[in-house]
């Protein structure tokens, strides 16, 4: 289980270079390739977010340390193989906008002169230079710029949580949409048309599906350009020179490519054609749309990178030739199918799961499962391929994933029935529970909790809450008291602060701090009874360790059994390959010695290179 060998491939601008990071050893550098394969360059830069500069020999790269999330702007030169850092100082700063029209320059987001509130800076690639061009005394977040690198729309959060999008043009800021509350978290600006007059949004304003619309701000006036009657649109994409959407992506039990525009109706009938049964994903495309960099997966079927060939004035389809796969280590193994399919919480609501059986699903005895809970909350379970998973259900697991209330992609009735309802997500997954427990997909004493972030949470919860359900649990990177959570959460996230009172409790008022006390497994720790793993990140700015220390400390205090890893060079989950290796490695010996599942025999010198410090429990380990 592992890392993706070949990620984050991208097509650069002219359509005859990949850049794509690679497995190199312990760790990843990135790589261009032709597009015949043959290996161009390669350069040491970290696991991180990179585009593609118009200049075609230049990658701009935000690039953080040990997982802190203060992420520098970087630019490198893959001519001559030397990188220049256009933010050095310490702040978050990223990438905003590139343009073809200034292929050597790029906006620049930084909150260097105030944690809480992000300024705009240009900045040229080659000199170096950024100049600040918008001084945000005003509070405004969710910036969309123009072809021009015109700060044109941004938002503000009011008390209530309502939100006010603002129309910037020479300097002057007109209202220009109010969105309500329940809206606020499924609304975003993306970019504008190429002639800088048409932006468009993804929102469920007036509605409860999210759509794609287009707002005219010289008129104001709106259409409505995508929609689907069971999920959400999810997501879409532009014709590069343009920026008209073409396609877009809507995801209920499995993602959907569907056309907005027909000149890509021939592309997209094409590209399903060759799916078998896979999904289908279109990556990037080159500026004279004659080449497209596509993949297609399924949950049984990591990605498999191919590039497709089209005729860009008819449209015509010419070829699709394969890459390679994104993890070619696994594709000589049968991998296990998700199952999707609806169950109904105790309340009615209608829950989209993904069931993993087991390898030995049909001669295990006893059998046995392991929840595995999505974090965010604001997220979802899908039909993708997910090592983890497969290699939960190698060793002998079945695997249920519940897009409990909250999850995304449903519609924003689902999502907000989850304020104040942390007991009905946590139902949820109760029902979940009972579900493989009636289909005799699992036996009741043999069922792990597992999760990351809000899963994490949830691991937590499931052990304090329903102290009977769980034999054990399994937690990353999870908070365990919701009131230092929220004080410890990075500044740059205040702006966002009512969508998490409104959600867990308002640290402001009795009502809220008792909310949060009465929600945080720590409060509960005394009702654990069953083995817990923790592992955390030292560097995360999102759950503080301290959220780890005080779960681990509890239970220490009552004589509870509980185990603590913890990563120094790590943030909110882990990137280092050594250090992935050695948490699943230590969390399956975890899950084998609790439920009797498989676990792969740890060989001298296999963790070389972690950094993994065990604080507390070799003994629930095994080790």
């Amino acid at each position: 289980q592992s890392n993706p060998e070949k990620f984050g491939v991208q097509l650069n601008h002219a359509g005859d270079k990949i850049a794509y990071f690679a497995r190199k050893g312990h760790e990843v550098e990135l790589r261009i390739d032709d597009l015949s394969g043959n290996l161009l360059g390669k350069f040491d830069v970290k696991y991180s977010n990179f585009v593609w500069m118009h200049t075609g020999e230049h990658i701009l790269i935000e690039q953080d340390k040990d997982g802190n999330e203060n992420y520098h702007v970087i630019c490198l030169d893959i001519k001559t193989g030397t990188s220049k850092d256009l933010t050095p100082f310490e702040a978050n700063s990223s990438i905003g906008v590139l343009s073809k029209k200034y292929p050597r320059e790029a906006v620049i987001i930084s909150n260097k002169n105030d944690p809480k509130w992000f300024d705009v800076y240009r900045g040229d690639i080659i000199t170096g230079k950024i100049d600040l061009i918008f001084r945000n005394t005003d509070e405004y977040f969710d910036f969309v710029f123009d072809n021009d690198f015109n700060l044109r729309v941004a938002a503000k959060n009011l008390a209530a949580g309502d939100r006010e999008y603002y129309s910037l043009k020479n300097g002057k800021a007109e209202l220009f949409k109010k969105i309500p509350f329940e809206d606020a978290k499924f609304t975003v600006f993306t970019h504008f048309r190429a002639d800088n007059n048409v932006v468009y949004a993804l929102t469920s304003l007036n509605r409860d599906r999210r759509v794609l619309v287009a707002y005219d701000l010289r008129d104001n006036s709106e259409k409505i350009l995508a929609e689907n009657d069971s999920a959400d649109v999810d997501s879409f994409y532009c014709d590069p020179n343009n920026f008209i959407p073409q396609y877009a992506i809507a995801d209920y039990l499995k993602p959907e490519v569907f056309v907005i525009d027909g000149a890509v109706s021939k592309d997209i009938a094409y590209l399903k054609k060759h799916a078998n049964g896979r999904n289908l994903q279109i990556v990037s495309r080159n500026d004279r749309d004659d080449v497209w960099l596509v993949n297609y997966y399924s949950s049984d079927c990591c990605r498999k990178h191919y590039l497709y060939r089209r005729n860009a004035k008819t449209g015509e389809p010419i070829s699709l030739r394969f890459l390679f796969s994104a993890l070619p280590s696994l594709d000589k193994y049968k991998l296990q199918k998700k199952e999707p399919f609806i169950i109904k919480s105790r309340d009615g609501q209608n829950l989209v799961c993904y069931l993993t059986k087991s390898a030995d699903f049909e001669t295990a005895a006893p059998r046995k499962s392991v929840i595995f809970v999505h974090g965010g909350p604001w997220a979802r379970d899908s039909d993708n391929c997910e090592p983890t998973i497969q290699l939960l259900a190698n060793r002998g697991y079945s695997v249920l994933q519940v897009n409990y209330r909250g999850s995304t992609g449903f519609g924003k009735k689902f999502i907000n029935i989850a304020d104040g309802n942390l007991d009905k997500i946590r139902n949820d997954i109760l029902d979940g529970v009972n579900w493989v427990i009636e289909n005799k997909i699992a036996d009741k004493n043999h069922i792990a909790i597992m999760g990351g972030s809000f899963g994490g949470y949830s691991t937590l919860a499931g052990l304090a809450f329903s102290p009977d359900v769980f034999c054990c649990g399994v937690d990353v990177v999870g908070p365990s008291n919701w009131t230092t959570t929220l004080n410890t959460f990075p500044k740059y996230w205040e702006f966002g602060l009512i969508e998490w009172y409104r959600f867990l409790g308002d640290p402001r008022t009795e009502e809220g701090r008792r909310r949060l006390a009465e929600n945080s497994p720590v409060t509960r720790a005394h009702d654990i009874k069953k083995p817990l793993l923790v592992f955390h990140g030292k560097n995360d700015p999102r759950v503080n360790q301290k959220e780890a220390d005080q779960i681990v400390a509890a239970l220490k205090a009552k004589g509870l059994p509980v185990g603590y890893v913890l990563y120094p060079d790590e943030g909110h989950g882990f990137r280092r390959e050594q250090n992935r290796k050695s948490y699943i490695a230590l969390a399956e010996m975890f899950l084998a010695k609790i439920l009797g599942g498989r676990s792969e025999p740890i060989h001298p010198g296999e963790f070389d290179g972690s950094s993994h410090q065990i604080l507390e429990g070799e003994g629930i380990l095994g080790l």
